[in-house]
């Protein structure tokens, strides 16, 4: 069947990044709606925001009016286009 879908969200932490616990509670979630392989990654650490993926069917409500927007955002899987293109003299190979 697969993996569930997700979807990203954002946290805000106090210094640095929240914990994996800390985002989900700031999400009104547990920490099993999360998914921990992804953990907590860094969006403006200048501003204390980070993003978390949620399982689809666990995504919260939208929150009350003038509360910041935390998502959810899309996560398409990102892969390269096309066949691997050899490096020719004097390229290494990457882009």
């Amino acid at each position: 069947m697969g993996e569930p879908r997700t979807a990203l969200m954002t946290v805000t932490g106090r210094g640095g990044p929240p914990t994996l616990a800390e985002a989900a509670t700031q999400l009104g979630l547990g920490p099993a709606d999360l998914d921990a392989g992804f953990g907590v990654v860094p969006v403006d650490p200048e501003r204390d925001l980070f993003a978390v993926e949620v399982r689809a069917d666990r995504v919260p409500p939208a929150g009350p009016a003038g509360e910041a927007y935390r998502g959810p955002f899309s996560n398409p899987d990102i892969a390269p286009f096309g066949p691997p293109q050899p490096a020719g003299p004097g390229k290494t190979g990457r882009r």
